[in-house]
């Protein structure tokens, strides 16, 4: 008789989110396909690119209700790269530890977002021929030449063709193209134009379609281009002057992209977030903040602070030089030191320090603050709450009994103290709980009872009476990282 440990149930891998989001949409009946990129399923499977699906504007609050059960955001690009009757949606999947964009067209829309593109009127004949596929339907073959001949065309220009990536594009359709060469016959293609865009000819198409092959002059194709463009003009919709010139300046401040600009990620339409990494020394604030950085900027506007150092102000740098000349006066900067002997007084100058630390950490929350109002994502380190003052908070209360003046010493605190009431707390708190004994092993930089010190003030505190997140950080850094993904998903 066999023993029970050896009769098991088969093990079933977990669907994907991809997997779930395909056979919801069946179920739910929306009307819509995957016109572009089925072929390169790798890719977007894995997170790596974009999802573009075809929506019928009937089923747009099926598709959108859908996708919020699912757990997908929706996003706005920037002004210069709108378009409307397109959406952007992002989601996480947690088998992948990525994020998935899903790219929704109400309207078939073709050419570069940032410069003129054109709406094709062929939807309604391309969703009703889609063909089922797994995980979603996809155009015929005709239908499929046909869109890809035009968007093709129309999504790049003389100067990009002309650049150092310039013959990548054109290798990267070969397969494609005579893959569909051998499903498609030009006689139906020809026919479909006729019916539903007679505006583009046969010769023409057939003209473009040859100008897509290897060795074919791109000043040629420059023209075919134009010509098409031109037979096009009707559902042409040029950018307005305003994101024009604002892309101009762009390309000026940039040096055409040669110098690293701002991102131009996309914003969250339901607006954005502040996130606070919450940890002592050796709990992997930096590290943590620099993963989600690169887990979210290529994607979304996102920023990172640390209102532990926020950057110095004219007054803090003239206050700062004033106490090191105090100092080297005095030939002792101990009494400089926020970590010094709390029984000697420091002086009035390291007060207005102090002072000027609690303004300038208030000038950065609200760059924090005005960021994610606009629907950015802000991650902060050594976010100022009740529960970590110990490390970043007002300092002049335990001086002013020492004070000689203290009406002088009281009004510093006052104005201290002001700073950071003003300093509201983050939407998501997220506490990065080490051992103190482990902060010790890892923050080998700093004296060992400084670091003990520090780690114990988190490692303390009854963080379940406040509404943070904890977080184990003494676990490997990959572990850390993916619970810390589906945390800041779950809070947007």
């Amino acid at each position: 008789m066999a023993s029970r440990s050896a009769v098991r149930e088969p093990l079933t891998a977990a669907p994907s989110v991809i997997q779930l989001l395909g056979q919801a949409l069946r179920e739910v009946g929306v009307a819509y396909c995957q016109w572009k990129g089925h072929a390169r399923q790798h890719r977007w499977a894995s997170g790596e690119g974009d999802i573009d699906l075809l929506v019928d504007p009937a089923s747009a609050p099926a598709f959108t209700e859908l996708l919020g059960r699912l757990g997908f955001q929706p996003a706005l690009a920037p002004n210069e790269e709108q378009i409307p009757g397109v959406e952007s949606f992002f989601g996480y999947d947690p088998l992948l530890v990525k994020l998935l964009h899903v790219h929704a067209h109400y309207r078939l829309v073709v050419g570069r977002a940032w410069a003129t593109h054109y709406r094709l009127p062929i939807e309604q004949p391309l969703l009703d021929t889609a063909v089922q596929r797994a995980p979603f339907p996809i155009p015929t073959p005709h239908w499929e030449l046909i869109v890809l001949v035009l968007r093709t065309l129309l999504g790049r220009s003389l100067r990009q063709e002309l650049g150092k990536e310039g013959a990548d594009w054109l290798n990267g359709i070969q397969d494609q193209l005579r893959s569909l060469a051998v499903q498609a016959d030009l006689p139906t293609v020809h026919e479909l134009l006729g019916r539903h865009l007679a505006c583009v000819e046969p010769a023409l198409f057939d003209a473009c379609l040859s100008s897509l092959r290897p060795g074919f002059s791109p000043w040629r194709r420059a023209l075919l281009r134009r010509r098409l463009a031109q037979r096009l003009r009707a559902f042409a919709r040029h950018r307005p002057i305003a994101d024009t010139i604002r892309r101009l300046i762009r390309r000026v401040v940039t040096l055409n992209g040669r110098l690293a600009g701002p991102p131009l990620g996309k914003r969250l339409a339901r607006g954005g977030t502040t996130i606070a990494l919450l940890g002592a020394d050796g709990s992997g604030k930096s590290t943590c903040t620099a993963e989600l950085y690169r887990w979210l900027a290529p994607n979304f506007a996102t920023m990172a602070a640390h209102l532990g150092r926020p950057p110095r102000s004219v007054l803090t740098l003239v206050v700062g030089a004033l106490l090191k000349v105090r100092n080297a006066l005095r030939r002792s900067a101990a009494h400089a030191d926020p970590d010094g002997d709390p029984n000697v007084f420091p002086g009035y100058v390291a007060l207005l320090r102090y002072v000027c630390t609690a303004r300038d950490r208030y000038r950065l929350y609200v760059k924090v603050r005005d960021f994610a109002t606009a629907g950015g994502l802000a991650l902060a380190e050594r976010y100022p709450i009740e529960q970590n003052r110990a490390l970043v908070g007002p300092v002049i209360r335990g001086f002013v009994a020492l004070a000689p003046n203290r009406r002088l010493a009281t009004l510093l605190r006052n104005a201290e103290e002001w700073y950071y009431r003003q300093i509201l707390p983050p939407d998501l708190a997220v506490v990065l709980r080490v051992d103190p004994e482990v902060a010790v092993r890892r923050k080998t930089t700093e004296p060992p009872d400084y670091v003990r010190r520090r780690a114990r003030i988190i490692w303390d505190v009854d963080w379940s009476a406040t509404r943070a997140r904890v977080v184990d950080a003494g676990r490997p850094l990959v572990e850390v990282v993916a619970e810390l993904k589906a945390l800041v998903w779950s809070a947007l």
